[in-house]
């Protein structure tokens, strides 16, 4: 089959306008350099991509491989049938964009018959631009009125602003709240916001290799991936068909060989092989970031500057920020990170420092984690007013947890403002014949739980079978017990998920009662949810989606965090009903769909999963994305292809077996009744034709396990 396969290429981000294929005549890769002139491809890249492909041997990669070739990386995905050439001089990638919109909106409706009323409505908008530039806003609107006639409003535009990315570096300027905060480039505490801003910082998304560090793998098929070290299960990850890549920062540190098994959906074993681990450097999720941010302050006007930078340093991972204003207030911060490996021993200690104008602190995280000795976490943070830009109070929180044959121990202590915390719980699961039961019993002392005592004791108990699942919980403090027992059941589909339940709590002498629904589907989230207590009923509807605009139309979808979708038309196939995902998220046919994509990610197939259990279904979505860019919508049109067989035997209203030629397929069904039909179409009935007469046969129903009945 690899001899006759063909590849869709991209040329240093770019797609190149005709399939490369293996040449058996020339024992190597090969295209058409005629059509590739005919479309814009320039004579120096077709020479290029030539000596590229001459010196790539085909029948090395199994199913894949990463190369280096003439100064270019390649990466060659047998199982996707993906090629793509980058230079290395040039190592990153300028994909176009165009004008396109992403609305992601959240509503929540509450009330109650005692006259509380509540509205919540928000969301976040893309823009998308040409340039590789787009726009952001973060808005919302809320409304209220208690039981008491007291009522509350609030809207307004939170965060706005404009971006442009180049190859290592980007600009953006607008309005930033720290509500919305999501740069992700540094990590400090400090983070002031911008009436108005304009920041310049390093631009990693667009670099061909984001994460030098991780283990690229290639899968047959479609299941799991299970790493194991010292014959411990340590990751477990969704292996997808083709190119896999797993990042070091979700593995242990140190330097060590690990096992690596592939296992099918149904939990056989696919293959298995052993690699070594250089896992000692910790890289940071940024690796070597910087930003500059000047601007206007929101809280107290006046001009605000404000510097950022991430380095990962030989030994240790940096962080470090420092914000001042033209009225003399001002913050810094350090922070120093070093994760090691002693053995089967974990660490991972960070120590940060802050000072500004009214005084300075600090902190301090313990992350330790052993097969033998448990896991531990400990943090002290010894902040108090530092600046009008950083305060805090001093606290204290411990976490460690141990599991002795099967039962795990817990110990949480928490100090906070003078207020202590502190619980003990143990949990434990049993399963007897496929059900799946959890059992936790805990005892805690502090909080802010009403009531005489400052003990409060609680059990929970779940027990779960199927799509089912049943939990009763009980808790007593200050002398009072309240009880909760909740019963809820799943139904999966083509077109997504529903779940429905029931909610039975009694509380301070109270009883309550609660039914519930919601539906994941195709076109976003939605859950209702009806109440009884003994003073009043209540009532709250919440919905969550997408909707994606672009030159070539517009969808609904599923919540996009990226802020990037695919619009995904699907066909009709001849009015038969039919669903599957499309990167984890479904949908539906004959129609269009939005999808939401990773942000700048790379999608040049997308992954498809049918869980059809009637048809037999060929799904292919090819997207040829590169780097899915903010405010970006992206066009595709699936190709679909089903089978259905029809078999068993066919009998008129007195039993007899019915046989003749089937009119709609053209195929025989025995004088016996027996036949076996196969069609691209779902039939709803079939006509059987004798000499003289016609019978019409219902393949909607049955009768006696395989009987179809005809008349």
């Amino acid at each position: 089959m690899e001899n006759t396969a063909r590849y869709v290429a991209t040329y240093n981000g770019r797609t190149l306008p005709g399939f490369i294929s293996y040449s058996l005549e020339q024992s190597g890769l090969v295209f058409d350099s005629a059509q590739y002139r005919e479309n814009g491809i320039a004579l120096e890249d077709l020479r290029t991509i030539k000596r590229i492909l001459t010196e790539i041997n085909y029948k090395q990669c199994t199913n894949g491989c990463d190369l280096r070739v003439a100064d270019h990386y390649v990466t060659l995905d047998k199982t996707r049938r993906t090629l793509s050439i980058r230079n290395t001089r040039e190592d990153y990638l300028a994909p176009t964009t165009s004008w396109g919109l992403i609305n992601n909106q959240s509503l929540d409706l509450r009330g109650s018959s005692d006259r509380y009323r509540a509205l919540n409505f928000n969301g976040n908008t893309w823009l998308g631009l040409p340039g590789r530039s787009f726009g952001y806003m973060n808005w919302y609107a809320n409304r209220s009125r208690s039981s008491n006639g007291q009522s509350s409003s609030d809207q307004g535009i939170s965060s706005y602003y404009l971006q442009k990315n180049f190859a290592d570096t980007y600009v953006r300027a607008g309005k930033q709240n720290s509500i919305d905060f999501g740069s992700g480039s540094v990590s400090t505490v400090l983070s002031p916001s911008f009436d108005q801003f304009l920041t310049l910082g390093s631009q990693g998304n667009l670099r061909s290799n984001r994460d030098a560090g991780s283990l690229v793998l290639f899968s047959t098929a479609e299941g799991n991936y299970e790493f194991y070290r010292n014959g411990r299960l340590v990751l477990k990850r969704p292996a997808a068909l083709g190119r896999n890549e797993i990042s070091f920062l979700d593995l242990p540190g140190g330097y060590y060989p690990i096992e690596i098994r592939l296992v099918d959906r149904n939990g056989g074993l696919v293959s298995q092989e052993t690699q070594d681990v250089n896992n000692l450097n910790f890289t940071g999720e940024g690796a070597n970031s910087w930003r500059v941010t000047a601007g206007k302050d929101m809280e107290e006007g006046g001009q605000l500057f404000e510097a950022a930078l991430s380095r990962n340093l030989s030994q240790l991972y940096l962080n470090a920020a420092a914000v001042a204003s033209d009225s003399a207030s001002w913050a810094s911060e350090i922070n120093l990170s070093r994760p090691t490996t002693v053995g089967s021993l974990n660490l991972s200690p960070t120590l940060g420092m802050l000072s500004g104008e009214r005084g300075s602190g600090g902190y301090v995280n313990l992350n330790l984690s052993d097969e033998m000795l448990g896991s531990l976490m400990l943090s002290r943070y010894q902040s108090r007013e530092v600046s009008r830009f950083y305060w805090g109070t001093p606290s204290t929180s411990l976490s460690y947890s141990k599991n002795l044959g099967g039962v795990l121990f817990a110990y949480n202590y928490r100090t906070f403002s003078g207020a202590e915390t502190q619980q003990a719980e143990i949990r434990w699961n049993y399963r007897p014949n496929g059900l799946w039961s959890t059992f936790s019993l805990g005892v805690q002392k502090g909080g802010s739980l009403p009531g005489d005592s400052d003990y409060t004791l609680y059990v929970n108990m779940s027990w779960m079978l199927d799509r089912s699942q049943a939990s009763l919980r009980a808790a007593q403090f200050g002398g009072q017990t309240q009880v909760t027992a909740d019963y809820r059941k799943t139904f999966q589909d083509s077109y997504g998920t529903s779940s429905s339940g029931l909610t039975v709590n009694r509380s301070n002498g109270m009883n309550n009662i609660n039914a519930y629904g919601s539906r994941s589907g195709t076109r976003g989230d939605a859950s209702l949810n009806v109440g009884h207590s003994d003073d009043a009923n209540n009532l709250d509807f919440n919905y969550r989606g997408m909707l994606a605009a672009n030159s070539q139309g517009m969808a609904l979808g599923r919540y996009s965090s990226s802020g990037s979708a695919m619009l995904l038309e699907t066909p009709d196939l001849q009015g038969t009903p039919y669903g599957f995902s499309v990167e984890g998220h479904p949908v539906a046919g004959g129609s269009t769909y939005a999808v939401p994509l990773g942000q700048y990610g790379d999608v040049p197939f997308a992954r498809v999963v049918s869980a059809s259990q009637d048809m037999d279904m060929n799904i292919e979505v090819p997207a040829n994305i590169v780097r899915a860019h903010p405010g970006q919508v992206y066009n595709a049109r699936a190709k679909v292809d089903i089978n259905m067989v029809y078999s068993g035997l066919l009998v008129d209203a007195s039993g007899r077996p019915v046989g003749g030629r089937i009119l709609e397929t053209g195929d025989t069904a025995y004088p016996n009744g027996l036949f076996s039909i196969s069609h691209k179409a779902v039939l709803h009935s079939i006509t059987v034709e004798q000499p003289g007469r016609q019978y019409r046969c219902d393949l909607t129903r049955t009768v006696k396990g395989s009987y179809y009945p005809c008349q």
